[in-house]
């Protein structure tokens, strides 16, 4: 009996390190290369047991004065999902690097078909953005809608990017949406976590987010993503936000050179 609780104990600690080593190459994975100054972007999050990440992600790639980002939610959550998350990034990366904006999600959408289980599927958000003008086209599989602070507003508002999920047929449709980021408006991606809750209506957990991010950036956009992730009702999927902005000119820079990586928050 102490011999195999030795050794239960053995395994228990050998999978925190691979479990710890994941996070860590996930972690890598999921940063945003350094801007030019005048754009700042942040993410947050909470995966739904508490453990450090789980199957939400997201890769970004800066070439040629455009900022390209894929915000993924696999399925599943937690621990679980850590391997195929980690495999997936990877992957996306690969293909963020490789081919043509237009592409991406197509490739993406064989990749799930080819290399993930029959009955699993991914939702995703890509966002292409010129840096120097602020024109940018979103194109979504799936994922709730991307949000867009209109600073002369003062709101978020529902972009009308839509799609299918990835993985559940060979050509899913895709309608994108185009637009420009003047200084001060900014764009917001999230993970179905943040806004889906038992028995209540998605549409519902929008409204509900776009009153909460509105009074959190009220006093500035640092740290937006994190506070948040603190006011959205805690569910049981893994929760995440990336805001991308535009600085207005004067502006403190305190972020704009140097994108931080993805911050775990606990409320």
């Amino acid at each position: 009996m102490v011999l195999e609780r030795w050794a239960q104990l053995v395994a228990d600690e050998r999978s925190e390190a691979f479990l710890a080593a994941l996070r860590e190459r996930l972690q890598h994975q999921s940063q945003v290369p350094p801007l030019p100054p005048g754009w700042h972007v942040e993410s947050s999050m909470i995966p739904s047991d508490g453990f450090e990440y789980g199957g939400d992600f997201f890769v970004a790639d800066v070439t040629h004065d455009a900022l390209q980002m894929v915000l993924v939610d696999a399925c599943g959550h937690g621990p679980a999902a850590m391997p195929d998350a980690v495999q997936f990034a990877g992957a996306l990366g690969a293909l963020v690097d490789a081919l043509p904006v237009e592409q991406v999600m197509t490739a993406l959408n064989d990749y799930v078909l080819r290399r993930c289980r029959v009955d699993s599927f991914v939702t995703a958000v890509h966002v292409n953005i010129r840096l120097a003008d602020g024109s940018y086209c979103i194109r979504s599989a799936g994922h709730p809608p991307a949000l867009r602070w209109c600073s002369g507003g003062r709101e978020w508002v529902v972009d009308g990017a839509r799609g299918a999920a990835l993985g559940l047929t060979d050509h899913p449709a895709m309608e994108d949406t185009h637009g420009v980021l003047e200084p001060g408006d900014a764009l917001m991606f999230y993970t179905d976590g943040v806004v889906e809750a038992r028995g209540a209506d998605i549409d519902d957990g929008i409204d509900a987010l776009r009153v909460i991010a509105r009074d959190v950036v009220a006093p500035g956009f640092r740290g937006a993503p994190a506070r948040i992730l603190a006011d959205v009702p805690r569910g049981e999927d893994d929760r995440a936000v990336l805001i991308l902005r535009r600085e207005p000119a004067g502006e403190p820079d305190t972020g704009a050179a140097g994108s931080p990586p993805p911050s775990s928050s606990t409320p």
